[in-house]
């Protein structure tokens, strides 16, 4: 998988809007999820590797939010697949008490810097699920290609962020 580049199209993440932060602490992820916890009333989760019925997190998801959508996807926030590549995007009408459930995660993922890669993941709790949290206008607030370990996060956060 690769991420979007900005082709003649709008981009997806307009760079006006949106910055890249780094995840490298629990504490750096408890702050984020109270930036975006108020402005949030979507969530959408993407299985990058098709249905997986043994997904805690989707499973978690279920059980606490209402499904507002489930459908097969090639193209996601910052991400485009692979075409033989089947993800499964959920997108979630916001439960304060999935909140509650993330905060218990290290974090989306933990990143480190890297000679070779420029950055790296080294630890997820969150598998390969990548997320979204959105707007009431259905903006992205904050997002992740998990397993790539980019966090994309919106300027509107940008003074209240602090790396």
């Amino acid at each position: 998988m690769k991420r979007k580049q900005n082709q003649k199209q709008e981009p997806f993440f307009p760079e006006t809007n949106y910055f890249d932060i780094w995840l490298s602490n629990h504490e750096q992820y408890l702050t984020l999820l109270d930036l975006i916890r108020k402005d949030t009333q979507k969530i959408v989760i993407v299985q990058i590797d098709g249905q997986n019925d043994d997904d805690p997190v989707v499973n978690t998801a279920k059980s606490m939010m209402t499904i507002e959508k489930r459908e097969i996807v090639h193209e996601w926030f910052s991400t485009i697949a692979e075409p033989s590549r089947r993800a499964v995007q959920y997108t979630f009408l916001k439960n304060r008490d999935f909140f509650d459930y993330l905060s218990t995660f290290e974090s989306f993922f933990i990143g480190r810097e890297s000679l070779k890669h420029g950055y790296e993941v080294i630890d997820t709790d969150f598998g390969l699920d990548d997320i979204a949290f959105l707007d009431e206008n259905g903006e992205i607030l904050f997002s992740t290609t998990t397993h790539e370990g980019f966090a994309t996060l919106h300027k509107r956060y940008a003074d209240a962020w602090k790396e």
